[in-house]
């Protein structure tokens, strides 16, 4: 564990606590620089998880998830996928968020929500339709400068992605705020979402270039599952809040 670390967690909670609301761009930029600059070893990970080796079982999940902290203002965690392997399409609603690789390379494919449309079905099944913009395709490894080698997401933009190990397995930091399931004022509740592509006819590009198309919403696919790992809280989330 290094000081580094702690640095990005008290960096995160100023960031997202709710009185310093007005200086949030600020407040992030501060905090992917020094994501930007997190290892592996920073955050007292074995590198064990990440190897070839881990994922030879046939028993083994393709994605391997380790909680790290989680509270009503934000949620760190890590995950860890098989070499080839694509995090489905999710969405990350209303959510900032960022993303550090800090094991291997990972290509991310991100889209940026336009308009949706919701139904319901007769029985009760809700439809829902998403028209996005197509965003540049980025590859992120650890082993970058740090310039450039965080993503990030905001409630706009980039807030649906997939996520594919390359090269060999990969593991990635992220910080995502508010969490999963926080209720949001006017937006209520949410839940990850999963999607599938559908591709719009004719030219479908945006003002601005970028193609679009339509996320259409799916249950859970059968092939994303994960494992956990257990991960040693430091003493400074305790004396911060860390439960």
């Amino acid at each position: 564990m290094t000081s580094l670390f702690a640095r990005v967690f008290r960096q995160a909670a100023v960031t997202f606590e709710q009185k310093n609301a007005e200086r949030l761009l600020t407040n992030l930029q501060s905090l992917r620089a020094l994501m930007e600059q997190l290892t592996l070893a920073d955050l007292n990970l074995d590198p064990a998880v990440v190897t070839p080796e881990t994922f030879e079982p046939a028993t083994k999940a393709p994605c391997t998830f380790i909680d790290i902290y989680d509270s009503d203002a934000f949620t760190m965690s890590v995950f860890v996928l098989r070499e080839n392997y694509t995090m489905p399409l999710h969405d990350h609603p209303r959510m900032n968020g960022l993303l550090k690789v800090v094991a291997g390379s990972v290509r991310i494919q991100s889209f940026s929500e336009i308009d949706r449309r919701e139904e319901q079905d007769a029985d009760g099944t809700e439809r829902r339709h998403v028209l996005v913009n197509v965003e540049q395709e980025k590859t992120l490894d650890a082993g970058q400068g740090p310039e450039g080698c965080c993503g990030m997401l905001t409630p706009t933009e980039r807030n649906f992605h997939e996520i594919t190990a390359i090269g060999g397995p990969a593991a990635f930091f992220d910080i995502l705020s508010p969490p999963y399931n926080a209720d949001i004022p006017v937006y209520g509740k949410r839940a990850c979402s999963f999607y599938r592509k559908l591709l719009l006819p004719g030219d479908a590009a945006s003002a601005d270039g970028r193609r679009r198309m339509v996320l259409e919403k799916i249950p859970t696919p059968n092939h994303y599952y994960c494992d956990t790992e257990h991960y040693e809280v430091p003493d400074f989330m305790y004396a911060t809040g860390g439960e």
